[in-house]
């Protein structure tokens, strides 16, 4: 009786702390330049009209609107700030901040400026309108030894049916100094790594560790980003100490012109530098000229680009088109002006532009001196000026795990000529387990006719093919073998071998290929009959051709 007196009195003292903490902690949301919106709805229209229907529900689905986390913290001089995510208002005007109340009513504050950003540390300091402050205390940064093991809280709001949740969860700090370079670079800084509940919505919200120097008992140690993806309870932080870095940095004034000469030597260290991609570059375009000129990338890169670069283009394209159509412009610019293109003179035609207080580009400029030769899989021009398009080898790629093929198996020739074959059907399932996508199975159904005799068979087999992967499709020669049964009349037992080709093409469509197979097979059949006309075992060469689609798994 005497444990659970205690346990009462210590609930009852930490709930108001808690209540504390929420108070602090809002629902993050941005909004969009109306002329932005226009844009979304005419991208939309313009999409479905071309029959791309799932990238055009891709846009009306972000249309609707996301949301994440923020806390305020009040500076010594009093001034309020809301720290979050980049990503959660790059694409925004201006930006909103809820808090929920005790009794479930909400405190909004519309129109928070977006005083500075970070490209390569994914974090965002709000200001209020008209530089308000309406809390005179927010949530402090922790500035003692974070160590493994360390007990942490997370604060935010994911979401649940679709709608943002108050969530308080604890865990403890599984790696205090993460060196993941997927995340950020390590030459910047370690992430922490952490098992305190992070869903969906989380994002920009605090990682709390307790402190007896705050009066709210706890203190912000990092800004939740990530959720590791099939693994459990592995997720990670900022470190807050440079989202104050950040805060101290947009106090101190700073050359304009320095500033962006800085921002475009970045650009050309990057497109100079032989390791880096085009991935790299995506943090300098600006959202005015993902608008201007995206869709017109992202076309080609549908079209023409390959599996590889369309494959993620498309992924960030579902997940913010905006964001979808940076990289296809980011593939563009790389394309131009890297290597020995990243010459001072071609440099100098970008134009550039502040956005959410970094240096952007706004423009490509003019036409680019080229020293070498493009690597773009897209088109280029003949003499006569006319679109020519390109189709370049891009290695051994799988071009698809599974397929359904229908087709016709047309006799060629027989071991007994008084035997008559007819043109049979045959449909099969094929499935190519391995990443490569060079040894696979297959479950077969076939008719075969002996004069006015039909059987019905089915069997099985085992293909090995070499998938030449180019950048509108994959050619595979391949050669199987395989067994068939038929239990009609006759009844049969059938070897084959065959040896052909499959044709795969790539036209952009999300997880489909359509797909031609032709391949010479060699039979030998067993046969159990009634009508003596029948010999009791036959050899024949035919020829299946089959059309189909191949299923994408990526």
């Amino acid at each position: 009786m005497k444990k659970l007196f205690v346990a009462a009195i210590a609930f009852f003292l930490v709930a108001p702390t808690f209540a504390q903490v929420k108070k602090n902690v809002g629902i993050v949301r941005e909004n969009h330049y109306p002329a932005f919106d226009d844009f979304l709805d005419n991208l939309s229209a313009s999409l479905k009209s071309r029959g791309y229907n799932t990238y055009s529900d891709y846009v009306e689905n972000y249309k609707k609107g996301g949301f994440g986390s923020g806390f305020v913290y009040v500076a010594d001089d009093g001034e309020n700030y809301v720290v979050t995510n980049r990503h959660l208002i790059s694409c925004a005007e201006s930006a909103s901040i809820e808090f929920e109340n005790d009794d479930g009513t909400l405190t909004r504050f519309d129109n928070l400026s977006i005083l500075i950003t970070d490209d390569d540390i994914d974090l965002a300091i709000l200001r209020f309108e008209n530089n308000a402050r309406p809390f005179t205390s927010g949530l402090d940064f922790y500035d003692g030894k974070l160590y493994d093991g360390q007990d942490v809280a997370s604060a935010g709001f994911p979401g649940l049916g679709n709608e943002p949740v108050w969530q308080f969860g604890k865990g403890s700090v599984t790696n205090c100094a993460a060196r993941i370079k997927e995340l950020i670079d390590p030459s910047i800084s370690t992430i922490i790594q952490h098992s305190a509940q992070v869903d969906a919505g989380n994002s920009g919200g605090p990682l709390l560790v307790s402190s007896k120097n705050s009066a709210l008992g706890y203190e912000v140690v990092g800004i939740n980003t990530w959720k590791a993806v099939g693994r459990d309870a592995t997720n990670f932080a900022i470190p807050s100490k440079l989202a104050l870095n950040l805060i101290e940095k947009s106090k101190i004034p700073e050359d304009e012109e320095t500033v962006k000469n800085g921002r475009m030597e970045k650009l050309k260290a990057i497109l100079s530098d032989s390791t880096s991609d085009y991935t790299s570059v995506v943090k300098f375009i600006s959202n005015d000229l993902a608008i201007k000129i995206g869709e017109d990338y992202l076309d080609e890169i549908l079209r023409y680009g390959s599996s590889k670069i369309r494959n993620r283009v498309v992924t960030e394209f579902a997940f913010s088109p905006v964001e979808g159509l940076k990289y296809a412009v980011a593939y563009n610019l790389y394309e131009k002006f890297s290597a020995d293109n990243a010459t001072d003179e071609n440099l100098s035609k970008i134009e550039w532009d502040k956005e959410h207080g970094l240096y952007r580009i706004s423009s490509l400029g003019d036409k680019v001196k080229n020293s070498k030769p493009q690597k773009t899989a897209s088109t280029k021009k003949d003499t006569n000026g006319s679109n020519i398009s390109l189709v370049e080898f891009e290695g051994l790629e799988s071009p698809y795990i599974f397929s359904l093929q229908a087709g016709a198996i047309i006799p060629l020739a027989t071991d007994n000529e008084s035997v008559d074959l007819n043109p049979g059907f045959d449909f099969s399932f094929e499935v190519f387990p391995l990443a490569n996508g060079i040894i696979g199975t297959f479950v077969e159904y076939t008719t075969v006719s002996f004069k006015e005799d039909m059987s019905h068979a089915f069997g099985l087999g085992v293909l090995v093919r070499l998938p030449l992967n180019f950048s509108l499709f994959c050619l595979s020669p391949n050669v199987g073998a395989g067994f068939q049964i038929g239990f009609s009349e006759p009844t049969l037992f059938r070897f084959f071998l065959e040896a052909g080709v499959d044709v795969s093409f790539d036209f952009g469509i999300s997880y489909i290929r359509p797909l031609l197979s032709v391949c010479y097979r060699q039979t030998f059949d067993k046969l159990t009959f009634q009508n003596s006309y029948l010999p009791d075992e036959l050899k024949t060469s035919n020829l299946v051709i089959s059309l189909g689609l191949g299923i994408v798994l990526e």
